[in-house]
């Protein structure tokens, strides 16, 4: 009874931070959608504007998932049934460019796809522009394709090859082997990774927001622009909502897919061929073109330190920028730092006191709930949390002086999800036999916890706190509906610095989440305690 009692107060934080600044807001928008009636819905989907950027929507979601398919499923049975040279590091490389910002992604697209760009001065008949419908395709799927590699190379790795032994016992053709074996294998990953994929497509906002130029529009950029330049309330609640039943159904969909694997070599698979040297260079042309837009930033930022070795320091402290930026070049890094520090803070806390429910009630029944309580959020848009936060929160009078916890909440909800898993997933190899033993040697609840689960989490609350901060970090959606000048972070500063695209600093900012992305990267590879199923 007393477990259950603590069990009770260990959870409360999270189930209080969730009804706060997630749970309220949100029915608060479902209250406008409500209170609007028929005629409400029917003036927003009515409307001129929105057939078109919907069509748009779905449309650019299914070619980036075709693009994303055409490139990322041979390069996930290259890794999966080949043996290209430098395996481990041409597949690190290709799963990669997902965890970098789309701030950083934007920045090195439109610098090398843009006609004045290096393709452009490589090549004096290039008239591509990113600013157009298939600029916006061509940038989703470089930022999706490693989705499509990482699931089907799973898939493809564990297909067992006695089944390929007895078709070919059989005479079976290479066609049949497909249809009869493969096929039927790699489905369930084939229809998670298309899932995915349209949900990020779905619910993109920065990439489309910039290479759109207002002329197209998701649903996401649809209810920024209606709440916050035309302040149609009543119609971005309407959008809102309407765009979380859509990510409902595709999340839904997405989790009754069959548990797949993801890379893991264990176990009788079907049979790589000896080093090859045609699957490397083709897996080496994959890796180039989904890093071409961060070897750009990454050159730009090269160049002009060599131009220039102590322009960069210029830059920062002489306040040049400062008019753009709307604050100082160093309030920028240590907003950022303020914010990921934080969220991941909070992240780490939040779902330690999880666990700690969990273990507490000696059942899974914590970690089944929390399982619905951060679904919804995972299917919430970023814009739509901002949006429901201002409507509920903003009427306050102080909302504007405190403006940066909300800042916080919003980010907190996009990384608790990550960071739970990453904490349930140490906790579930915690061995139960240490727990019995301690407490049958007479240690309480609380002290067997901090003695015998605490470090076995401990890799699991690194990884944590890790993933949660490269999130914050990385933030662009919230931060950009919620910020104010003085709260600016390195991605809003990219933004806000993307017409100066080739300038040193914007390049240098984007550099250093680049390079922040790969740590976190290496870290979690490197320890392999936290399985982030895709």
């Amino acid at each position: 009874m007393r477990n259950s009692k603590w069990a009770v107060i260990a959870i409360l934080p999270l189930l209080f931070f969730l009804a706060i600044f997630f749970y309220w807001p949100l029915f608060r928008i479902i209250q406008i959608t409500i209170q609007a009636g028929y005629n409400g819905w029917k003036q927003t989907f009515s409307s001129r504007l929105f057939p078109r950027f919907f069509i748009f929507t779905i449309i650019q979601s299914i070619l980036t998932v075709i693009g994303s398919l055409l490139v990322g499923l041979p390069a996930g049975y290259l890794l999966a049934r080949t043996k290209p040279y430098a395996r481990q590091f041409l597949r690190a490389a290709i799963t990669v460019p997902f965890l970098f910002p789309p701030l950083v992604i934007l920045i090195g697209f439109v610098v090398l796809f843009e006609p004045s760009g290096l393709l452009g001065q490589l090549i004096p008949s290039w008239h591509f522009t990113p600013f157009s419908f298939w600029g916006i395709i061509l940038a989703h799927t470089l930022y999706n394709i490693s989705i499509v590699a990482r699931i089907s190379e799973g898939a493809f790795s564990s297909e067992p090859e006695d089944y390929h032994i007895l078709a070919d016992t059989l005479g079976a053709s290479w066609w049949m082997k497909f249809r009869s074996i493969t096929l039927p294998h790699i489905k369930p990953a084939l229809e998670s990774a298309v899932l995915l994929v349209f949900l990020y497509a779905f619910n993109s906002f920065a990439i489309v927001l910039i290479l759109g130029e207002v002329r197209l529009q998701t649903i996401e950029v649809m209810i920024y622009n209606q709440s916050r330049i035309r302040f149609n309330i009543q119609g971005a609640a309407i959008l809102a909502v309407f765009q979380l039943l859509v990510n409902m159904v595709i999340i839904f969909l997405y989790t009754t897919r069959r548990t797949y694997q993801t890379g893991d070599d264990s176990g009788q698979r079907v049979s790589r061929s000896e080093s090859s040297l045609l699957p490397t260079i083709i897996l080496g042309i994959i890796i180039l073109l989904t890093w071409s837009p961060v070897l750009m930033v990454f050159r730009y930022s090269i160049l002009g330190l060599l131009a220039a070795p102590d322009q960069f320091t210029s830059q920062l402290f002489s306040g040049q920028f400062d008019r753009y930026l709307g604050t100082s070049s160093t309030r920028v890094l240590l907003n950022t730092l303020f914010f990921g520090l934080t969220v991941s803070s909070i992240a780490v806390i939040l779902s330690t006191l999880s666990v700690l429910s969990s273990y507490l009630t000696r059942s899974q029944l914590v970690e089944k709930l929390s399982i619905p309580l951060t679904l919804l959020p995972m299917g919430t848009s970023a814009i739509t949390i901002s949006f429901a936060i201002l409507q509920t929160h903003g009427q306050f009078t102080f909302f504007s002086d405190i403006v940066f916890i909300y800042i916080i909440a919003a980010q907190l909800i996009a990384a608790l999800p990550f960071a739970s898993r990453a904490l349930f997933s140490s906790w579930q190899r915690v061995p139960k036999d240490l727990i019995l033993v301690s407490q049958t040697l007479g240690e309480n609840s609380l002290s067997t916890f901090r003695k015998v689960v605490l470090p076995y989490l401990k890799s699991g609350l690194f990884i944590a706190f890790l993933f949660s901060f490269a999130i914050s970090i990385g933030e662009f959606g919230a931060t950009y509906y919620l910020v104010r000048n003085q709260w600016t972070t390195l991605s809003l500063a990219i933004n806000k610095l993307f017409a100066s695209r080739t300038a040193l600093l914007p390049n240098l900012y984007a550099s250093i989440l680049v390079l922040f992305s790969l740590l976190v990267f290496w870290i979690i590879e490197r320890f392999g305690s936290l399985e982030l199923r895709l």
